[in-house]
Protein backbone atom coordinates (compact mmCIF):
# COMPACT_ATOMS: atom_id res chain seq x y z
CA UNK A 1 0.00 0.00 0.00
CA UNK A 2 1.54 3.30 -1.00
CA UNK A 3 1.64 6.08 1.60
CA UNK A 4 -1.27 8.40 0.81
CA UNK A 5 0.83 11.60 0.35
CA UNK A 6 2.70 9.89 -2.51
CA UNK A 7 -0.39 9.11 -4.59
CA UNK A 8 -1.16 11.40 -7.49
CA UNK A 9 -4.30 10.88 -9.55
CA UNK A 10 -6.44 12.55 -12.17
CA UNK A 11 -9.50 14.43 -10.98
CA UNK A 12 -11.55 12.43 -13.49
CA UNK A 13 -11.17 9.37 -11.20
CA UNK A 14 -13.22 10.93 -8.40
CA UNK A 15 -16.65 10.11 -9.89
CA UNK A 16 -15.50 6.50 -10.29
CA UNK A 17 -13.81 6.07 -6.88
CA UNK A 18 -15.68 8.65 -4.81
CA UNK A 19 -14.45 10.82 -1.98
CA UNK A 20 -13.15 9.83 1.44
CA UNK A 21 -15.69 7.97 3.57
CA UNK A 22 -15.78 10.12 6.70
CA UNK A 23 -17.26 7.30 8.78
CA UNK A 24 -13.59 6.29 9.06
CA UNK A 25 -11.96 8.59 11.61
CA UNK A 26 -8.38 7.41 10.93
CA UNK A 27 -8.43 5.07 7.92
CA UNK A 28 -10.40 7.07 5.35
CA UNK A 29 -7.27 7.36 3.20
CA UNK A 30 -6.65 3.59 3.39
CA UNK A 31 -10.24 2.80 2.38
CA UNK A 32 -10.02 5.30 -0.50
CA UNK A 33 -6.74 3.81 -1.75
CA UNK A 34 -8.25 0.32 -1.66
CA UNK A 35 -11.18 1.57 -3.73
CA UNK A 36 -8.82 3.31 -6.16
CA UNK A 37 -6.55 0.29 -6.61
CA UNK A 38 -9.54 -2.03 -7.08
CA UNK A 39 -11.40 0.17 -9.56
CA UNK A 40 -11.85 -1.10 -13.11
CA UNK A 41 -9.86 0.61 -15.85
CA UNK A 42 -7.46 2.35 -13.46
CA UNK A 43 -3.81 2.10 -14.41
CA UNK A 44 -1.06 2.53 -11.83
CA UNK A 45 2.44 3.75 -12.53
CA UNK A 46 5.35 3.36 -10.14
CA UNK A 47 7.93 6.15 -10.02
CA UNK A 48 11.15 4.79 -8.48
CA UNK A 49 12.16 8.05 -6.83
CA UNK A 50 11.50 9.79 -3.54
CA UNK A 51 8.63 12.26 -3.98
CA UNK A 52 7.68 12.80 -0.32
CA UNK A 53 9.67 12.34 2.87
CA UNK A 54 7.26 11.50 5.68
CA UNK A 55 7.89 11.70 9.40
CA UNK A 56 7.02 8.68 11.53
CA UNK A 57 3.79 8.91 13.43
CA UNK A 58 0.61 10.77 12.70
CA UNK A 59 -2.91 10.25 13.98
CA UNK A 60 -2.87 6.49 13.43
CA UNK A 61 0.17 5.89 15.66
CA UNK A 62 -0.28 8.64 18.23
CA UNK A 63 -1.50 6.33 21.01
CA UNK A 64 -2.41 2.71 21.68
CA UNK A 65 -6.09 3.71 21.48
CA UNK A 66 -5.52 5.16 17.99
CA UNK A 67 -3.56 2.09 16.85
CA UNK A 68 -6.45 -0.14 17.94
CA UNK A 69 -9.03 2.13 16.25
CA UNK A 70 -6.90 2.25 13.07
CA UNK A 71 -6.64 -1.52 13.04
CA UNK A 72 -10.40 -1.91 13.41
CA UNK A 73 -11.02 0.59 10.64
CA UNK A 74 -8.37 -0.98 8.39
CA UNK A 75 -10.00 -4.38 8.85
CA UNK A 76 -13.44 -2.90 8.07
CA UNK A 77 -12.01 -1.26 4.92
CA UNK A 78 -10.41 -4.57 3.85
CA UNK A 79 -13.66 -6.46 4.33
CA UNK A 80 -15.75 -3.75 2.68
CA UNK A 81 -13.46 -3.72 -0.36
CA UNK A 82 -13.09 -7.51 -0.35
CA UNK A 83 -9.31 -7.31 0.01
CA UNK A 84 -7.40 -9.41 2.51
CA UNK A 85 -8.40 -10.27 6.04
CA UNK A 86 -6.90 -10.69 9.48
CA UNK A 87 -3.51 -11.90 8.17
CA UNK A 88 -3.32 -8.90 5.83
CA UNK A 89 -4.01 -6.64 8.80
CA UNK A 90 -1.30 -8.32 10.88
CA UNK A 91 1.19 -8.05 8.02
CA UNK A 92 0.29 -4.38 7.48
CA UNK A 93 0.82 -3.55 11.15
CA UNK A 94 4.02 -5.59 11.49
CA UNK A 95 5.49 -3.96 8.38
CA UNK A 96 5.45 -0.62 10.21
CA UNK A 97 7.64 -1.72 13.12
CA UNK A 98 10.80 -0.88 11.18
CA UNK A 99 9.88 2.77 10.82
CA UNK A 100 10.11 3.17 14.58
CA UNK A 101 13.59 1.64 14.62
CA UNK A 102 15.12 3.49 11.65
CA UNK A 103 16.54 7.01 11.82
CA UNK A 104 14.10 9.91 11.57
CA UNK A 105 14.22 11.98 8.33
CA UNK A 106 15.83 14.86 10.26
CA UNK A 107 18.60 12.47 11.41
CA UNK A 108 19.45 11.34 7.86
Amino acid sequence: MPPHPTVYFRRSLLPKVGFFDTSYKISADYDWLLRLLNADDVSVKYLPEVMVLMATGGASNKSLKNIIQKSREDYRAMRGNQVGGIFTLLRKNLSKVGQFLSPKPSEM
